[in-house]
């Protein structure tokens, strides 16, 4: 293991709703021992099993009808039944998030940006959302390595499986770099903890436009407030400006 490692999940999806999010934590190799090891315990302590699937959590725990559904965690529907011991777990995976990582990092990829460019530009073809999500995380974390003189690369590890992944991997090869590195969220435990972070932003972009739609002031949930405020953080938001310095700069062809 390197002695730095990221892990990166993404949600929402650039067909179906208005943002494609690529996020995940930094840790160092202790940091990420002492994490598994609590986020172990968090779960035996809550009778609760391995891996952990946000979306999955929130529907045990938010939907009446989520028991009735063909597949289902029944770890989840058990531990619904009792709101007190389900947010005495959701906080124990927050504390633990809060405690051990270094440093969060997140793309954020509007589509209506994204396409709004993508009228002119054959940027679908050339560098697909996630994999500009994607290539933007891994420009911030070497801008990190660089700020703090970190002397051995930040290995970067993403959750196998999110749609646009080859094209990912064309352009970093492309770039002269290696192969990015895709694994099972089953298996790596850091990679579950940036599902939860990447599910609570893609929760606070639409609650956020709900309560504007409504005319009234967010309130953000807590475990987003302690996820959010309390874990340094590196995001951007691609502009319209920053496309189209994106196309210019690799030569992306202009549609016609």
């Amino acid at each position: 293991m390197a002695l730095f490692t990221a892990y990166l999940d993404a949600a929402g999806d650039s067909k179906n709703e208005p943002f494609v999010i690529v996020s995940g934590y930094i840790a160092n190799f202790v940091q990420w021992k002492g994490f598994e090891a609590a986020w172990k315990t968090v779960h035996e302590q809550s009778n609760v099993s391995l891996p952990f699937h946000m979306t999955d959590f929130v529907a045990a725990t938010t939907n009446p009808r989520y028991s009735e559904q063909s597949k289902t965690r029944r770890d989840y529907v058990e531990i619904a039944k009792d709101q007190t011991r389900w947010r005495t777990f959701l906080h124990g995976l927050v504390y633990t998030q809060v405690t051990f990582i270094n440093c969060a990092v997140t793309a954020l990829v509007r589509m209506n940006v994204y396409n709004e460019m993508d009228n002119y530009l054959e940027l679908q073809e050339a560098i697909p959302p996630f994999a500009l999500g994607a290539r933007y995380c891994v420009n911030r974390v070497r801008q990190w390595e660089k700020k703090f003189e970190i002397s051995e690369p930040v290995e970067m590890i993403f959750e196998e499986g999110d749609l646009g992944q080859g094209e990912f991997a064309r352009l970093m090869v492309g770039e002269g770099s290696a192969l990015p590195i895709f694994r099972k969220k089953n298996d790596f435990l850091g990679l579950q903890a940036a599902d939860q972070y990447a599910w609570e932003i893609a929760r606070r972009l639409k609650d956020e436009e709900k309560e504007k739609q409504l005319g009234r002031e967010f309130d953000p949930r807590t475990e987003l407030m302690f996820l959010y405020n309390a874990i340094p953080r590196l995001h951007i938001e691609p502009t319209a400006e920053s496309l189209a310095f994106i196309a210019n700069e690799r030569g992306i062809k202009v549609r016609r």
